[in-house]
């Protein structure tokens, strides 16, 4: 049987995608690029906003066209939105065989056969977390940068957030099953991971002394020869230790990047939104970051037009990201999501229009910030990891700091350091000509900016 899998959101499910897929694989199922092909059809669902929602709706609805075609097609929908929604997924959508949760998709094979089994749809939202390990089979998408869910879950109850009801309590796995998927991508030759979770500086909380451990993790994996660069996704601002901060300053494969969602910069919203920090403690933890860690880049996360959100209010933020001068800042419009205590509670009150305003006025910002920061760079060289190719045809790197870098390159690289001199910018990437490439005898002996 051939299965195919349309992922949506983020890394998490990215990960979670790959292990369904090694699973089947071992299986003796075929993975294809084309799902007119398959047999089995697997939506791996994202429900943190309501774009990301409809969009599986949407496949649905596509890929429902094929079963008319093929009356034994198995649909199924995992992920997110399948833990939102429940019955009402099978209610609403016939096409639907099954719907799995977030804690069990490690039973793909298994659902699957009942689906064969038997024409009665179905639901199962278990909760099977402790399968969950490194001896799982997976097949990672990337051939040099490998993902690794270390904490499942979410405590925090953000009053706009659906993710604590989706992904459930936080759960951390334990580090000596995580160091060993760590082993597994260093022995396949992997230059780069990422260690995943909704709060992934949370990691080790619930061992029972209540002290986070992430920076046990990236000491352990940092000992592994193969591998080079060591990030961490996403972070919670109260949950950064300064234990965290000191190893990403001296360990030389630590990323030297935070991704810190701030929300907000007003102490009324951040309230409001029981984001358990002021505005004070965030400042005072940048500031701290940046002068402990060289050359790092700070990211973040802002809703705009959240319920109650005062002109005053919206001001504190812009001059919070005045003074947090982010490398990048995803914005959003704040947009109710059912079953979140915001959505139950709070007015949408922010007409849309002032919303979109704010928006745009931050983004403004936030382009000149980017364009001033990326200045220095220009001249530079900067050491990067080769990645895809671009749409435009050129390749993409990063460098330990995370900035993107583009540039013309061959295939053959992908995967591998290589030196890029800087000589255009943008609010964006950085541009560039490779003068060095890993292994050549000039590549040691040209000094990189980064």
């Amino acid at each position: 049987m051939k299965f195919y899998i349309k992922t949506f959101g983020c890394q998490m499910n990215v990960n979670e995608s790959e292990i369904m897929t090694g699973i089947l694989e071992k299986e003796g199922f075929e993975w294809t690029e084309n799902p007119q092909e398959a047999d089995v059809i697997i939506l791996n669902s994202c429900a943190v906003r309501e774009k990301a929602e409809n969009k599986l709706y949407g496949a649905i609805g596509s890929y429902g066209k094929l079963k008319k075609k093929k009356e034994d097609l198995i649909i199924a929908v995992g992920g997110c939105v399948a833990e939102k929604e429940k019955e009402n997924i099978i209610q609403r959508f016939h096409e639907v065989n099954f719907v799995f949760g977030t804690r069990n998709y490690m039973n793909i094979k298994k659902f699957i056969d009942r689906a064969k089994r038997s024409k009665k749809r179905f639901v199962d939202l278990s909760d099977e977390i402790d399968k969950i390990s490194a001896d799982l089979p997976k097949h990672p998408y990337s051939k040099h940068h490998g993902w690794i869910n270390i904490i499942y879950g979410c405590n925090k109850y953000c009053t706009y957030c659906i993710v604590p009801y989706t992904r459930h309590l936080e759960k951390s796995r334990p580090v000596e099953d995580i160091i060993k998927e760590v082993k597994y991508y260093n022995d396949n030759g992997y230059r780069e991971i990422t260690f995943l979770g909704q709060n992934v500086d949370s990691y080790g909380k619930d061992f029972g002394d209540g002290k986070p451990k992430l920076n046990i993790l990236i000491k352990e994996a940092a000992k592994y020869d193969s591998i080079e660069r060591i990030w961490f996704l996403t972070s919670y601002p109260s949950d950064i230790t300064d234990d965290l901060i000191e190893e990403v300053a001296n360990n030389p494969k630590a990323a030297k990047n935070f991704h810190l969602p701030v929300q907000a910069g007003s102490n009324n919203i951040l309230r409001a939104m029981n984001r358990k920090y002021t505005r004070e403690y965030y400042l005072e933890l940048l500031e701290k970051i940046k002068k402990t860690v060289p050359k790092v880049t700070i990211s973040s996360d802002i809703i705009v037009g959240f319920p109650g959100e005062t002109d005053e209010d919206f001001e504190e933020t812009v001059e919070l990201v005045k003074k947090a001068r982010y490398e990048r800042l995803n914005l959003a419009e704040y947009s109710p999501r059912e079953g979140t205590i915001s959505a139950k509670y709070y007015e949408d009150n922010i007409p849309k229009r002032i919303k979109n305003k704010r928006f745009q006025y931050l983004m403004n910002i936030q382009k000149q910030i980017n364009h001033e920061e990326n200045e220095k760079y220009l001249d530079k060289v900067l050491t990067v990891i080769q990645e895809n190719k671009t749409k435009s045809g050129a390749y993409l790197g990063r460098t330990i700091n995370n900035k993107v870098v583009i540039f013309e390159s061959n295939p053959e690289l992908s995967g591998k350091f290589v030196k890029v001199k800087i000589n255009k910018i943008s609010a964006g990437p950085l541009y560039g000509e490779v003068v060095a490439i890993e292994g050549s005898s000039e590549f040691n002996k040209i000094e990189s900016y980064i």
